[in-house]
């Protein structure tokens, strides 16, 4: 069957520092399995094709469109595809997606509409009562599920019998049955990296960490045995971790090394060391193979397999960045939020990782339901305390409850949250906390802001009171326009954006 994979163009706003370029990996393993069955993948990649982009969207105050335009990808289909899937992955920028959705549905009247990935997950019914154009949707782990709706449309057979599935059956929307995770994940094949343009990325040097060069995404596990009440994986994924091979993870790294000449490799998963066996055969094999590269975790992850030995043997093994996400500074945040985590070992992890040699980032969140004034002054307290560690960057986002989380059901079910035009407008601005609304009785909206801008400032200024040196660094780093941290690559990348759009 021939089908067709669209990624749309991403979602930013003028003021965003945050990084919205990002290879789509997750639709590379979708191709990858649907070539491996033996269907014809044409792949639609609208941010690669496009990266120095930007167009203003008219309904959303500063926000930018960030690759083709929808006509453009309409350009790039096929006039005899059979089939469309639709990457649906980020709330934020569902408003887009669904007018790109409408635009396809008016191309192709004839051709099933598919969508798949954490928003159309967490919102199935709400995608289709939004979209009447979209036929089917493909819940969690998509992989299996995708391969099985496209051999059923081909041969005409029982869609019910595909597991995993939210569907149109007429005027009715139709569940299948829950589609069990993959467990053996060595068994999924490498992303079909041929079918996008790959190299685009590379010689651009996007990365959501600190630029080392030539980077290519990784996998190296899925799921997350958490459940924190802010995050939406209990819905994508569930609580069941699986990790690949250190064996599989190194021998794919190598192959992009050779191939496409990568540098660097960065590591998107979303609890990448959980088990200390695992990361340490993985360095080990790094180590002792002398090869040379670097690689990162620039997406968070935990500290507690992070002890001394395994900081140094990252550093040894050409890891070179590191992101913690303890959310919060307050002990009494963590258990509203259930984030297990010890604030002492954290800081004992990042002081391993700075005397080792690692850069790192914490990330901080402030607003959660529930949350004071007084906590606010805990984690700002546990801010100053990181950067006299020797952290090198810090995020401090107003909390946005996202579709698919324990605490977007319970503000939508109390009524504090209606899901809506504006909530996605919000929602597409979380990195513009001046658009933030406090879901916190105790945290007025027009508050919230400056707390997450003097957090920030905070560290800064503590940061570099502490080591001057960093001052110097960073102008020499800002006149030579290569940045080496997040705080340069968000200046450059503010500027970037305003030039281009």
């Amino acid at each position: 069957m021939k089908t067709t994979l669209v990624r749309p163009a991403t979602f930013t706003t003028t003021r965003s520092l945050g990084e919205d370029s990002a290879a789509p990996i997750g639709i590379a393993y979708l191709a990858a399995c649907l070539q491996q069955s033996g269907h014809y993948v044409n792949v639609v990649d609208a941010l690669g094709e496009a990266l120095d982009k930007f167009t203003p969207v008219a309904h959303i105050p500063n926000g930018l469109s960030h690759g083709l335009l929808d006509e453009e990808i309409i350009q790039h289909i096929p006039v005899d595809t059979e089939l469309i899937g639709v990457s649906a992955m980020f709330s934020q920028q569902w408003s887009l997606d669904r007018e790109l959705i409408r635009k396809l549905r008016s191309a192709f009247p004839l051709v099933p509409i598919v969508i798949g990935g954490e928003h159309a997950t967490a919102l199935p019914e709400y995608c289709l009562t939004d979209s009447p154009e979209i036929d089917h949707i493909v819940l969690g782990e998509g992989e299996v599920t995708l391969v099985e709706l496209v051999s059923s449309l081909e041969s005409g057979s029982d869609l019910g019998q595909v597991s995993g599935l939210y569907t149109r059956r007429g005027h009715e929307f139709v569940q299948t049955d829950s589609r069990k995770r993959i467990r053996q994940i060595d068994e999924i094949p490498q992303p079909a990296w041929d079918l996008f343009p790959i190299e685009n990325y590379l010689d651009a040097e996007v990365t959501f960490g600190v630029n080392y060069g030539r980077a290519m995404p990784m996998l190296a596990s899925r799921g997350c045995p958490f459940q924190c009440t802010f995050c939406s994986n209990p819905v994508m994924y569930g609580p069941l971790w699986r990790a690949r091979s250190p064996q599989e993870v190194f021998q794919e790294l190598i192959s992009y090394k050779e191939k496409y000449n990568a540098t660097s490799f960065d590591f998107y998963d979303l609890t990448a060391i959980v088990k200390r066996s695992w990361i340490k055969e993985f360095c080990n094999l790094v180590i002792e193979s002398g090869i040379k590269f670097t690689w990162q975790l620039p997406t968070g992850t935990r500290s507690e397999a992070l002890d001394w030995e395994i900081t140094d043997l990252l550093n040894k093994a050409g890891c070179k960045y590191l992101v913690y996400a303890p959310e919060s500074g307050s002990v009494e945040v963590l258990k509203m939020i259930k984030k297990k985590v010890s604030l002492p070992k954290l800081k004992t992890s990042l002081r391993g990782a700075h005397k080792n040699g690692l850069g790192t980032k914490v990330n901080i969140i402030f607003g959660f339901p529930g949350e004071t004034l007084r906590n606010v002054a805990t984690t700002y307290k546990f801010i100053i305390e990181t950067a006299v560690i020797g952290v090198w960057d810090m995020s401090c986002f107003p909390f946005s409850p996202y579709p698919g989380s324990e605490l977007f059901e319970n503000l939508r079910s109390s009524g504090s949250l209606k899901v809506d035009e504006d909530y996605f407008s919000r929602l597409a601005q979380y990195t513009d906390p001046s658009r933030a609304i406090s879901y916190s009785r105790h945290i007025p909206t027009f508050l919230l802001p400056i707390i997450c801008t003097f957090g920030i400032a905070l560290f800064y200024f503590v940061a570099f009171l502490v080591r001057p040196v960093r001052i110097v660094r960073t102008i020499n780093n800002l006149l030579l326009k290569t940045p080496k941290n997040k705080l340069e690559a968000a200046i450059f990348r503010l500027l970037r954006k305003r030039s281009l759009s």
